[in-house]
């Protein structure tokens, strides 16, 4: 993974869908303004542990964007050429130091939300906080929460506003195994 990093650490070119996840060959760097019905497509790994609770990280507080706030497991945009599993594997592992192999991640569903589709997957791991190795300019730290702490969270601001409803089908579908 770490030729990974390197090779798009410098700048990020991204591919551009439609609206119904379908690429429309258009490629932009990262922040570029988008048209109106153009997206851009992230990956989010959900890990969940044998208590169906969620492994979620804290962004740093300097984070332009929900600086500060809980998020999912991990997660980012997908660069151009690489496929949203490919990504969630390299966020997982850039941001937590955890490095899981494909058959490890399990699609669950794309929800659209703001500017961006959001892929989620997926793993099941029990990890040790404390032990991951937090890519320090992203991550704070890192917790088990359950599903009715991250909906408090939303609630009141402290976690990314992820639609409280995409959050719990995760759950549910972690659940159902």
């Amino acid at each position: 993974m770490d030729e990974i990093r390197e090779q798009y650490s410098a700048d990020e070119i991204i591919d551009v869908y439609d609206p119904q996840h379908r690429p429309t060959g258009r490629l932009v760097r990262r922040g570029e303004p988008l048209e109106r019905d153009e997206r851009l497509l992230v990956a989010h790994v959900c890990v969940l542990n044998g208590k169906n609770e969620m492994l979620c990280q804290r962004r740093q507080p300097a984070k332009k964007h929900y600086g500060g706030c809980w998020d999912l497991s991990a997660g980012g945009f997908v660069l151009s050429g690489e496929s949203s599993l490919r990504a969630a594997r390299r966020e997982l592992e850039e941001e937590l130091g955890l490095s899981l192999e494909e058959e490890a991640l399990r699609f669950l569903f794309t929800e659209p939300f703001s500017y961006v589709l959001d892929d989620y997957y997926l793993a099941r791991a029990e990890a040790d906080p404390e032990a991951l190795s937090l890519e320090e300019e992203e991550v704070a730290e890192a917790r088990w929460f359950g599903e009715e702490e991250v909906a408090a969270m939303i609630s009141d601001g402290r976690f990314v506003d992820y639609p409280l409803e995409g959050i719990r089908r995760v759950f549910r579908l972690a659940a159902e195994g």
